[in-house]
């Protein structure tokens, strides 16, 4: 690979996750060893702005050795410590990849500030299983952290953004809690979603029983399976809605989107929020059409060239821009 470093590798398609070139080079890197996706996903983690805490009791002179020698045969600048102190000169690019180093040694734990372990996608999902067995999945652009004694005297997650299902592990005397932006979710076992935007925060049912609140108020409301709430940020009502079985709202996490004789302004709020596009209907006359269709993790396109056959309609798709007339 053009005599780069592993290290390098790494580092440079975190610069620049869109080239392909680049995630060429990565995929190729990690397929050679399978210990090279552990230390992709830490130096990811890291890159994504988890700080490190002071290092645990261990043989830090030691260490800084290892990584030497590691840099060394990686054809890397050698990085030594010296005795007298622990403030190591390095290039920027060089220190998130000692840190990597040093995680895969087990010497160090991720925690960001407050002691909170932090988790945030990009462009795509993730999923990742808590301390307590229960299962969070990320939607893309978003962000989520929990506390390191999560499990133990707490089960809190805190959602900054995004969107997320939460699979609960059933514990009665250890309630299930997501903090929103000025909202408080609380469970004891069961799947919801949780999707905080710009204006405010729905949550969404699957099965089991949660209450839905604003935090450090009476206002709140217990929701079953299919419905949802909706909570605006610095309001004060909460507004339910009870959605049939086929609904789109986990549509991102299955990847399939359902329509079962849907109106075309409810398709088209699936479609931009599945796929990221604001969809415009210049046509009033086309409120009554109504679409019977599944589209399992097609591409737009193809899902717009269907329903322009299905309805007889036109659509035309430039950039993030839709127009159905």
């Amino acid at each position: 690979m053009n005599n780069q470093t592993d290290i390098d590798i790494v580092v440079r398609y975190l610069e620049d996750p869109e080239n392909e070139l680049l995630k060429q080079q990565l995929n190729e890197w990690i397929q050679q060893d399978p210990g090279h996706l552990d230390i992709f996903l830490d130096m990811k983690a890291m890159w994504q702005g988890d700080p490190l805490p002071a290092p645990s009791a261990f043989d830090t002179a030691g260490k800084w050795e290892e990584l030497s020698t590691r840099l060394d045969k990686a054809a890397v600048p050698a990085v030594t410590a010296p005795a007298s102190t622990r403030v190591i000169k390095m290039n920027r690019r060089y220190w998130w990849a000692a840190a990597a180093v040093l995680v895969i040694a087990g010497t160090w734990t991720l925690m960001g500030p407050g002691g909170y372990k932090t988790f945030a996608t990009a462009q795509t999902q993730d999923s990742l299983r808590l301390p307590d067995g229960s299962m969070l999945y990320l939607n893309a652009n978003t962000s989520v952290r929990y506390a390191r004694s999560f499990g133990k005297d707490n089960r809190i997650v805190k959602i900054d953004k995004g969107e997320a299902f939460f699979d609960v592990k059933p514990n009665e005397t250890l309630p299930f809690i997501v903090n929103a932006p000025e909202v408080e979710v609380q469970v004891l076992g069961t799947a919801f979603n949780v999707k905080a935007a710009n204006t405010g925060v729905k949550v969404f049912v699957q099965s089991g029983k949660v209450s839905a609140a604003y935090r450090g108020t009476e206002k709140k409301v217990i929701l079953t399976p299919d419905m949802e709430a909706s909570l605006k940020l610095h309001g004060s009502t909460i507004d339910t809605h009870v959605h049939k079985k086929n609904n789109n709202i986990l549509a991102w996490k299955t990847r399939t989107l359902t329509f079962d004789e849907a109106p075309l302004n409810e398709v088209a709020e699936a479609l931009e929020d599945f796929y990221h596009v604001q969809v415009h209907i210049s046509n009033p006359q086309l409120a009554d059409q109504k679409l019977l269709a599944t589209f399992p993790n097609m591409a737009l396109d193809e899902v717009l060239d269907i329903m322009r056959k299905t309805l007889r309609i036109n659509i035309t798709h430039k950039n993030d821009l839709v127009d159905i007339y």
